[in-house]
């Protein structure tokens, strides 16, 4: 196979000036061009090759998979079992037939699983060498042509042994809008509309000079991932791009990301791909190396993860499993995941089962955990802490090809349930992890997992913990932010006694002896009535205004199930009874009736769980059966407090004493991401504990971090963003009328100023989640007006340069904006007003009444619009979209104003209409044009009846949805030929290239979607 080292493309040679620009910046010439030379540098591996190379592997361009050389690389690497062409031709029958990403995924890590013959048993055919990796072909390529439902043209794709892996969608930075997020909507797009690129791919990129985040195409955003570890290789942190593109595509950590470290996950009958974090990844890969290390002792084959709540530290140790079980040299290892509370184990049980992980047994009891151990079982053993009670010594006869991972290790302090653990599985590797940082005072956690050092001293943490501030700055996780509310009831600390004594105070002192003789203080002060009914008021309030509006969902904390019982009975009174559940733990021989009415059993409570996690009222068909999705607020004491991951969770409200690493677990239930509108978890405060919270935690300052913020802090970055983003728009230059001038001052702003336009656009998007945050809020009375400023100017910008996206009130504004939306702005009239205009033959003459700087405005918003839209659909937009960027960056520079600039776009604007009534010819008008140009001697009747004789013949050979398939190209390929040959010989179409000239005419038919008949309603 040739060869190629890569070059800028479409250079263009003139005379050099001192001045001369060669061409702009672009995709294509900054961010596509560096990530190919580092690909193809020596560290990476990598081959570049031209989309012009990869046309002769390919037999047209709805065909992803380079087949010449896939079935080469299949024959190498399989030189015992493909030992002829019949067989290697079996395999590329199967392959090309598949269209499942997971199938085709399980195919490149084990191969394909395949019966040549009844008299043969299957064999595995591989299609990766994961050994050697110079046996593969690493090829990358860029601008790839693909046919589907829309033609496309990706950035880049990766190949390995013609496998397109990985799918790239590169933004530059220097325009207005785009950046990485514009090409992961992109990759979106493709998946739907070039979805054959996507069956074998692993994940996609979405790229930027600066940051490189990689995902799955179509998930929302907030679920795309950065890699920030270079490892093997060193690459300054700064260069935040670099270090992504090093880890990602480090030939060695690709191979074991696609082996290892990919999950579908199936829930509800829902699959959803699952794609490891780069903090998973290099804790797993950390477990592997010293799990492997067998001459090492027991005490250097171990380690403690720290990494925070709601990182995924569930998927880490799963994802740890499967690389310890695959390891050859632990010869098929028992690894034990151990946890220490049965809704805890239930949880992790979901989670294994969900991923479709093989061999689990989850151990019911001792003697069932005692008899797999004492069996040598080989697989994952799922169990608790409390089942080695009792437990033999020695149990696994010291196998030293025993893993023992524990999740929040310091659990298994308890009682002498560790040592019984550790005696039993002498010899074994044992992982801790823990969500949280260990305690100040805690000496058991490291001496028990952390790894002896060479100087004797104990490994406190095993590689870089994951901290809050991690999470934070990689938005795996949302700012947690407290309130107190009801301060008078809070009952930490001194405030007990003070509230007893307002409550009590008027009793002599044998009465309030009486009062608390068979309770403590506490439990009176926690119960009373009163306190309860003004707590339930106050919490259905801020739920009903700060809360529900925007379909998230809320859980209240409180003492113990008594407590649990007062206030879902309080709640349900002002929610109904739908709204609100209780979830306890179930114990009845010690519980009393009133309790017990609100056991739910196992069935219900995992089918509540589930379905809590889907939005009240959703309007989606498969939903309608679920009724627990109508419960909004949960009532719990012990159970779901640590474990329980509910994106729609937003609000806590917490009524019980908590410390240390209890109270870290509990308020971060309300972390984890949800959508846009989720800016933070909300914890409201009734009992005292965060103005305390320096008492309550037990940690090491430099590792605690900022686990929590102030409400107040909300309101000080409200009015920070609300000033910058006021201060974009100068009143001396754009006044606050609401006029048409001021929108065109604005727009100015936006357009002529380097990163206005997306410092405004991110703003506000920022700006508006705040404001759903604070609203209802008396501090924020004299912002409300500005902020209908705001929001006018924001729909009217989306209006003018995005008009495909409605000017209307929609969900993603949130229900406060919407309410102010309705009423301070009348749509209608900004539709009158601030008229969007078509881009058709009397488009100029529509604005020639206009002042200057409002036209050259209005047609750089509509050929803004107007390419946008285009360049996603057809590459022939592409050099018209660079004239208008060209013209705009003069524009910045001020060497283009005035008269001048706008004479330039109205002549750039005549080509773009000119390019636009030519995609939308009739395609019998498109086909004779291209027949004209096959032989300009034809006159337009000779061409209109050739072309007239072409879609006679799609007629007779194309169907419904033959675009998307290249089943019937070969056909009508063919026939075309046939016609043209015995019809029109004379009129010289069929000289030289006569096949590629037919191939033009059939790409023409299948990008237009021809539907036979067609013709005759043109």
């Amino acid at each position: 196979m040739p060869e190629t080292t890569w070059n800028a493309p479409h250079r263009v040679e003139k005379p050099s000036t001192p001045y001369d620009v060669i061409r702009l910046f672009n995709e294509e010439t900054t961010v596509e061009r560096e990530i190919i030379e580092n690909l193809c540098a020596p560290a990476l591996g990598w081959t570049y090759r031209s989309r012009e190379q990869l046309t002769a592997l390919r037999s047209d361009e709805r065909e992803v998979l380079l087949l010449p050389l896939l079935r080469d690389k299949l024959i190498q690497l399989n030189p015992t079992i493909l030992t002829d062409a019949a067989r290697a031709d079996a395999i590329m029958t199967k392959l090309r037939a598949c269209r499942d990403n997971a199938q085709w995924l399980a195919w490149l890590k084990n191969g394909v699983n395949y019966q040549f013959d009844p008299s043969e048993k299957a064999q595995d055919v591989r299609l990766i060498d994961f050994d050697d990796l110079e046996a593969n072909d690493w090829c990358v390529t860029n601008q790839f042509p693909v046919e589907g439902n829309s033609p496309r043209r990706p950035d880049l794709v990766l190949f390995i042994n013609g496998i397109p892996i990985i799918v790239i969608e590169a933004k530059t930075a220097s325009r207005q809008q785009p950046d990485w997020r514009e090409g992961a909507k992109q990759l979106g797009l493709y998946a739907d509309e070039i979805d054959q690129l996507f069956y074998t791919n692993a994940y996609g990129v979405g790229v930027n000079e600066t940051r490189m985040m990689y995902g799955i195409p179509g998930r929302r955003l907030q679920f795309w991932l950065q890699w920030r570890d270079p490892w093997p290789h060193a690459i300054d942190e700064f260069d935040e791009m670099k270090v992504s593109l090093y880890g990602l595509f480090d030939r060695t950590n690709l191979l074991d990301f696609i082996r290892h470290f990919i999950l579908f996950v199936t829930r509800d009958g829902q699959t959803e791909k699952v794609v490891a974090r780069y903090q998973q990844y290099l804790a797993a890969r950390d477990i592997l190396g010293r799990a492997i290390a067998l001459s090492l002792p027991p005490e250097q084959r171990r380690g403690l993860v720290w990494h925070t709540q709601g990182s995924g530290k569930t998927l880490t140790m799963i994802f740890a499993a499967r690389c310890l079980w695959e390891d050859k040299t632990l010869g098929q290892p028992t690894v034990i995941l151990l946890v220490d509370r049965e809704q805890l184990g239930s949880q992790m049980d979901r989670e294994l089962m969900a991923t479709g992980t093989e061999n689990v047994h989850v151990a019911a009891s001792k003697r069932d955990l005692e008899a797999k151990l004492a069996g040598d079982y080989r697989g994952v053993i799922l169990t608790t802490v409390h089942l080695f009670e009792g437990m033999p010594k020695r149990i696994t006869k010291g196998r030293q090809n025993v893993i023992i991972m524990a999740d929040e290790a310091h659990r298994t302090q308890e009682r002498d349930l560790g040592t019984y653990m550790r005696a039993a599985v002498e010899g074994a590797a044992l992982f801790g992890f823990t969500g949280t940082p260990i305690e100040k005072d805690d000496h058991n956690t490291p001496r028990t997992w952390g790894r002896i050092k060479d100087d004797g001293t104990i490994e406190r943490y095993m590689g870089r913990p994951y901290t809050v501030t991690d999470a934070l700055r990689d938005e795996v996780v949302r700012p947690i932010h407290w309130q107190p509310r009801k301060t008078d009831w809070q009952l930490y600390g001194a405030k007990l006694d003070a509230a007893f004594k307002r409550e009590f105070g008027q009793l002599d002192e044998a009465e309030q002896n009486k009062l608390v003789s068979g309770s403590s203080t506490l439990d009176i002060l926690l119960k009373l009535p009163k306190r309860i009914a003004q707590i339930a008021d106050d919490a259905v309030e801020h739920f009903n205004v700060h809360v529900r509006p925007n379909g998230f969902k809320a859980m209240l904390v409180c003492k113990d199930k008594e407590a649990v019982r007062l206030y879902t009975e309080a709640l349900r009174a002002r929610l109904g009874d739908e709204t609100v559940m209780a979830v306890i733990s179930e114990q009845p021989k010690d519980d009393p009736d009133a309790i017990k009415a609100l056991y739910l059993g196992e069935t219900k409570r995992k089918q509540l769980l589930n379905e809590f996690l889907i939005p009240a009222q959703s309007e989606r068909p498969e939903h309608q059966d679920k009724p627990y999705r109508q419960v909004e607020v949960l009532v719990v004491c012990d159970m779901l407090l640590t474990g329980f991951d509910a994106p729609i969770l937003q609000a806590l409200y917490l009524d019980k004493k908590l410390r240390d690493h209890s109270l870290l677990q509990t308020i971060a239930r309300v972390n984890r991401p949800y959508n846009e509108l989720k800016g933070h978890g909300l914890i409201i405060d009734y009992y005292g504990i965060f103005d305390h919270l320096n008492e309550a935690l037990n940690y090491r300052p430099d590792e605690l971090a900022d686990i929590a913020f102030p409400f107040d802090r909300l309101r000080e970055h409200f009015r920070s963003q609300f000033e910058a983003l006021w201060a974009l728009f100068p009143v001396d230059r754009v006044s606050r009328d609401g006029t048409h001038g001021a929108f065109i001052a604005a727009m100015q702003i936006l357009r002529d100023e380097e990163s206005a336009e997306k410092q405004f656009d991110t703003g506000y998007r920022n700006l508006r989640v705040l404001y759903e945050a604070l609203q209802p809020d008396e501090q924020l009375r004299d912002y409300v007006r500005p902020y209908a400023w705001l929001t006018k100017l924001y729909m009217l910008y989306r209006k003018k340069f995005y008009p495909d996206r409605a000017l209307a009130v929609t969900a993603e504004d949130a229900a406060r904006t919407r309410e102010l939306i309705r009423k301070h702005l009348d749509v209608e009239e900004l539709e009158r007003d601030f008229p969007t205009y078509a881009l058709d033959e009397h488009f100029l003459t529509k604005l020639k009444d206009q002042k200057p700087e409002a036209k050259a405005l209005e047609i750089e918003a509509m050929l803004s619009a107007e390419l946008r839209i285009r360049m996603d659909q057809d590459e022939q937009f592409r050099p018209l979209s660079e004239a208008l960027q060209r013209l705009i960056d003069q524009k910045r520079a001020g060497t283009l104003a005035g008269i001048a600039l706008i004479e330039e776009l109205e002549t750039l604007a005549e080509a773009v209409r000119a390019a636009v009534d030519e995609a939308n010819r009739p395609i019998a008008q498109q086909l004779a044009l291209k027949i004209k140009a096959r032989n300009a001697a034809l006159t337009d009747i000779q061409a209109a009846e050739v072309a007239a004789a072409v879609l006679g013949v799609a007629d007779q050979h194309c169907f419904a949805g033959w675009w998307n398939t290249s089943a019937a190209d070969p056909e009508l390929s063919q026939a075309l030929l046939v016609m043209i040959a015995q019809r029109f010989a004379s009129l010289g179409l069929l000289a030289d290239g006569a096949m590629g000239f037919i191939g033009t005419l059939v790409q023409l038919l299948k990008r237009k979607h021809y539907k036979p008949g067609t013709q005759a309603t043109e």
